[in-house]
Formats: structure tokens, sequence, C-alpha cells
């Protein structure tokens, strides 16, 4: 089994996982850190499990999302490691409960962030048996799916602010939902993106079905503004000693840039597009907590 696991793995892009998991870390860490105007940044040890615990929980979706849609794989991804018999269902579900177990005994030491990652993995557990035990939402709904999705992302926030130097002493405020609400939007505006498609297939999952071309590109645009106009309100760029908070919004001409090429009839948003304002956002992160760290 590990062997097939092993395999099963390396068929999805690793890097993408790790990038995200240090993102979704060291980045929010940062945000976290100017909001309140901290002095430093949590541990680095601690940093470190955080974005290893994100990237890791990231691939036990992945293999959860791929029992999910077995069914819809056999027709539209017959390549996949579970459709061709690489790896079975129990190899899948082996890895997401003991995953997500082994992550819950790793952050143990941590005190809080391993009680909100402890919720994280009770929420989850709660939607999963919803949608066995009565099939909803369905895998097609995608609108119904992201909304579950959200206070799963929102935690994972939660679980990040928790180990931060200001999060270890104080519960989140007002300012820290804004934040992470910004960053659910940072990801919503990849997941619209990647399924804007101008003539889908009939059977092809995309929002295109349920809101149509125009308002599924007007929603990916917009949760990238939302995105940044969310995170700018949280770090107060005007306020004295705040100005690199302005860096959230350089990663914008991206995607108005992807806006432009879909209107001009590229069949699809640009995924590479998507990605790069992702990857961008994250570095403005990281610039907010090098320049509040000189």
């Amino acid at each position: 089994m590990i062997t097939r696991l092993v395999k099963y793995a390396l068929t999805y892009p690793l890097w993408f996982y790790a990038v995200l998991g240090l993102g979704w870390s060291y980045g929010l860490t940062f945000v976290y850190q100017a909001v309140h105007r901290t002095e430093g940044i949590a541990s680095a040890p601690g940093l470190a499990v955080t974005a290893v615990t994100i990237a890791v929980n990231l691939l036990l979706f992945r293999a959860v999302d791929d029992v999910r849609d077995l069914d819809y794989d056999r027709v539209q991804n017959p390549g996949r490691a579970l459709v061709t018999g690489a790896v079975r269902v129990g190899d899948l579900m082996t890895l997401f409960f003991a995953g997500m177990a082994v992550l819950v005994l790793v952050n143990v030491p941590r005190g809080l962030p391993a009680a909100a990652y402890g919720a994280v993995c009770a929420y989850v557990c709660v939607v999963l048996f919803i949608e066995w035990r009565w099939e909803w939402p369905r895998p097609e709904r995608l609108l119904a799916g992201l909304l579950v999705n959200i206070p799963h992302q929102l935690l994972m926030c939660g679980y990040v602010y928790l180990g931060t130097a200001h999060g270890r002493d104080n519960a989140p405020g007002p300012l820290d939902l804004v934040v992470a609400l910004g960053f659910v939007l940072l990801l919503a505006h990849l997941e619209f993106a990647r399924r804007l498609v101008r003539d889908p297939a009939p059977h092809m999952r995309t929002y295109v079905h349920t809101l149509g071309v125009r308002a599924t590109r007007w929603t990916a645009l917009g949760c990238a503004f939302a995105a940044a106009a969310l995170q700018v309100a949280a770090l107060r760029p005007w306020s004295p000693g705040q100005a690199a908070g302005w860096l959230v919004l350089v990663p914008l001409p991206v995607p108005v840039l992807a806006a432009v090429r879909f209107h001009r009839g590229a069949p699809r948003w640009p995924l590479g597009l998507a990605v790069l304002f992702l990857l961008l956002s994250f570095s403005s992160f990281a610039a907010i907590g090098l320049v509040n760290a000189l």
C-alpha cells in the first residue's frame, strides 16, 4: 500500500502544495503580525510545522476528492490513479484518516494550534459524514461545495493565527477575521478562474453551468480585488509605519490581464495567470513581513 500511495502522490504537483503551505503559513503570519504591529514572527520551528500541516492537509483532501469523484473521473479523467487501479479506495481513505491523526499528534506540543487543527478535523469529518450519509452536497453542485469549504478554510486561517506571537496571548479580533476572509477570497479567485471555460462540455464541472460565462468571469475578477481590498482594510497602510500594506495591491494587474485575454476570445481563463496572481500575493505578504522586520 505504501508503494501505491507514494506513486499516487507523485501524480500530483507536490511543489504547488508545498508553495501553498508556505504561503498560507508564513504569508498569513506576516500579515497578522503587520496588522498587530508585532515585532518579529512566530518561532521558525512552529511555522515550519504549520506549513507542513497545511501542505499535507491539502494532499489528504486531494485523496478524498478522488474518492468522491471516482464515477466522474471514469468518464472525464480515465488516466487518474484511482480509475486505473494504481491505487485503491481503501488506500486513500487510510491515507486520509491516518494522515489527519498524525498531523494532530505533530501539533500537540504546540497547544492552541493543535486544538485549532483538531477543530478543522472535526469539521471535515462532520462534512464527510453528511455527504456520505445524505449525499449532500453532490460533487457536481460546485457552489454548495464552495460554501461548505469556506468554514474549513477559515478554521485553517485560525490555526495559523494561533501560532503567531500575537495569537498565543490574544483571541482573534475583527481585523483577524478580515485578514482570513481576504485569504479565503484569494483562494476563491483561483477556484473560479481554473474552472472558467467559455464553451464547457455538458458534463464538465464548471461554475459556468450555474452562473454563466459573464457572471463567472466577473466573480473570478471580483474575488481578486475583494481579497486585496480586505487585506488593505486590515493593514491600514495609510497609518504611520504601515505603508508596506499597499504592497498587496501590486499583483492586481495579473487578474486584469487574464480577464482581458479571456474577453478577447481565449477559450478559458489563463490558469497560469491565476496561479501567478496567487504566488505574487504570497510574495507581497512576505515583502510586508520583511519591511516590518527592518
